[in-house]
C-alpha cells in the first residue's frame, strides 16, 4: 500500500512536511497537478493534489476553504511548490492542515511535478504487481486446499489470503463454513438481505461506516448452490474480486461434479461409518471420518427410527440430498427401519429435528429419532448407542437428546445401577430365553414401550393379541408381578432402557 508517508521518505524528491502529520498513513492511488482553486470539483479521491498556488488568493480564508474542500473530496496530501506562488508554505496554511489532518508539505522548486507523479505511479505499480504474483501464488493453494479440504478449507484459504472474514452460505442463507471469524450477526444478515434483494445476481456490495459486504454467487448456468460473503474494512480491490472469482469457480465445481462421483463418495463415507460402527480402528478410516467432524475433531451421533425398511430407505434418499445441498460431509448409514447419521459435534438438536421434519414433511409424521451425546471419533459407537436409547422414548416427529434434557438415563452412576438391578431382577426371564432360545426379554420391552396397550405392543411385534397376552403372563409367573401396576411396568422399563444403554 502506498501511502503519504512513504512518498516524504523518498529523499531524492527532497520534500519536506509542512503540517497534517496525522494524516501521513493516508493511501495514495494517484498524484495530479492543478492550478484550479476549485480543484476539488474534479477529483474523485486517493490523490496527491501538486500546486504552486499561483492562482490561490493570499489569505487564511482562502487557504482555509481550499484544503478543507480538498479534504471533502478525500484527497490524500496537498504538495505546495514553492518558488512561485509562495516562497514558502504560509503557517496559516500549515495551521489549517494540521487541523483538518491533510498532509502538507513542500516541494523545492528544483524538483519537477513530473518526478513526484512518476514516483507514486511507478510505486503503485510494483505494488499491482506484487500482489498480482502473490495471487498466482494463492490459486494454486486455493485449488489445493479445495482439492483436500472442500468448502471449508477453501473459504479459510481466501481468508488469510485476502485478510478479511469470509463467509460461506447455502441456499438457505445457512453458514456453512467461515473464516478467520464468525461474521458478526448484523453484517451476516446484510449479506443475507442482499441475497435475498436478487438472489440471481453475480454479486452485490454493501458499504457501512466501519465494513465494506461483498456477495458472490455461487452457482453454475441457472443453478445457485449458495453464496460466498467477504467483510472487511476496506474495500476489494482488482486482485481480491480476482481471488474471490477464483474461489467461486472451485465451489461451484466441487458442487456440481458429476453425480456419479458424488454417488461413490457417499457410498466411501456410509462404508466408513459401518466399519467404525463396528469399531474398526486406522489412520485411514479416522481421517475420512474427520471430514464430518467440526474444528475441533468431535461429532455426535443421531438415529432416525422409521416405520419400516422401506420408509428408511426413502429417509435415507432424503437425508443424503439434502445435506448435500446444505454443503455437508454425508456420512449415513440404513440399518433395516433405522438410519444413522454423523452430524458435526457442534450442531445442535434443533439441526436434527429440522431433518426430521424435513422427512416427515410428506405427511407421515411416523419418524422420530434420538441424539447422542458430543465425543470424539474414538468414541463414535458410544453416540449411537445413547441415540437409539434416547430415541426409545421419542414419539412421531420428535427428536429426543437425553443430555441435552439431563435424563437420568444419561448419567453413569444411574446407568450402572439400573444395569445391576437388570441383571438381577430380570435373571429369571433372561435364562429361560437362553434355555429356550425364545425372547421374552423383546416382548416384554415392546409391551411397556407401549405403556401396556396390548394393541400396540402386539403390532411392534408382529403377533397376535392373545399371542402376547400369554407371553406376558408367562413373564408376571416368572418375575413375580402383576404388569398391570403402572409402577412396576415403569422400574422394569427403566431397568431394560438401563441395560441397552
Amino acid at each position: 500500500m502506498t501511502t503519504v508517508r512513504w512518498l516524504l521518505a523518498q529523499r531524492r524528491l527532497e520534500l519536506t512536511l509542512r503540517g497534517g502529520a496525522t494524516g501521513l498513513d493516508r493511501t495514495l492511488e494517484c498524484a495530479v497537478s492543478s492550478e484550479l482553486v476549485n480543484a476539488a470539483e474534479w477529483l474523485s479521491g486517493g490523490e496527491v493534489v501538486l500546486t504552486t498556488g499561483l492562482r490561490l488568493p493570499h489569505t487564511a480564508d482562502a487557504w482555509r476553504d481550499y484544503l478543507t474542500d480538498l479534504d471533502a473530496a478525500g484527497v490524500a496530501a496537498v504538495g505546495v511548490g514553492v518558488g512561485f506562488g509562495y516562497d514558502q508554505v504560509p503557517s496559516e496554511m500549515a495551521d489549517v492542515a494540521d487541523r483538518l489532518g491533510v498532509p502538507l508539505f513542500e516541494v523545492p522548486l528544483p524538483i519537477p511535478f513530473s518526478a513526484i507523479t512518476r514516483a507514486v505511479l511507478d510505486q503503485i505499480a510494483a505494488q499491482r504487481s506484487a500482489r498480482l504474483v502473490a495471487a498466482t501464488k494463492a490459486q494454486p493453494r486455493m485449488t489445493r486446499a479445495a482439492a483436500s479440504g472442500g468448502s471449508t478449507a477453501l473459504v479459510r484459504e481466501l481468508a488469510e489470503t485476502i485478510d478479511q472474514d469470509v463467509v460461506l452460505l447455502d441456499t438457505a442463507l445457512t453458514v456453512v463454513a467461515d473464516a478467520p471469524h464468525p461474521v458478526v450477526p448484523v453484517d451476516l444478515n446484510r449479506i443475507r438481505d442482499l441475497v435475498v434483494r436478487d438472489p440471481a445476481s453475480a454479486g452485490a456490495v454493501w458499504m457501512t461506516g466501519d465494513a465494506t459486504m461483498t456477495v458472490a454467487r455461487v452457482g453454475s448456468g441457472g443453478r445457485t448452490f449458495g453464496h460466498l460473503g467477504v467483510v472487511g474494512a476496506v474495500a476489494l480491490d482488482d486482485v481480491d474480486r480476482m481471488l474471490i472469482g477464483h474461489a467461486v469457480s472451485l465451489l461451484a465445481l466441487e458442487h456440481a461434479k458429476p453425480r456419479q462421483v458424488a454417488r461413490d463418495v457417499v457410498d466411501l463415507h456410509d462404508d466408513t461409518l459401518t466399519l467404525a460402527l463396528d469399531e474398526v480402528r486406522g489412520p485411514g478410516l479416522r481421517r475420512i471420518l474427520a471430514r464430518g467432524a467440526d474444528p475441533g475433531g468431535r461429532v455426535r451421533a443421531v438415529v432416525y427410527t422409521f416405520v419400516d425398511d422401506d420408509a428408511a430407505l426413502v429417509g435415507c434418499r432424503r437425508l443424503v440430498d439434502e445435506l448435500e445441498h446444505r454443503w455437508r460431509a454425508v456420512f449415513v448409514h440404513r440399518d433395516g427401519p433405522e438410519v444413522i447419521l454423523l452430524l458435526r459435534g457442534d450442531d445442535h438438536v434443533e439441526f436434527a429435528t429440522s431433518l426430521l421434519n424435513m422427512m416427515n414433511a410428506n405427511g407421515s409424521g411416523g419418524t422420530c429419532g434420538g441424539i447422542g451425546p458430543v465425543t470424539d471419533l474414538d468414541d463414535l459407537t458410544e453416540s449411537v448407542r445413547q441415540a437409539r436409547l434416547a430415541g426409545r422414548s421419542a414419539t412421531g416427529g420428535q427428536v429426543v437428546d437425553l443430555a441435552g434434557s439431563r435424563s437420568l438415563l444419561a448419567m453413569d452412576p444411574v446407568r450402572q445401577a439400573l444395569h445391576d438391578a437388570f441383571g438381577e431382577r430380570l435373571a429369571p426371564v433372561l435364562v429361560y430365553d437362553d434355555e429356550h432360545g425364545t425372547d421374552l426379554r423383546a416382548t416384554l420391552l415392546a409391551f411397556l414401550e407401549a405403556n401396556g396397550n396390548w394393541g400396540a405392543a402386539a403390532s411392534a411385534q408382529g403377533v397376535h393379541r392373545h399371542t402376547l397376552r400369554h407371553r406376558i403372563e408367562r413373564v408376571e409367573d416368572m418375575l413375580g408381578v402383576d404388569l398391570a401396576d403402572a409402577r412396576t411396568r415403569a422400574e422394569l422399563l427403566l431397568m431394560l432402557l438401563g441395560a441397552n444403554a
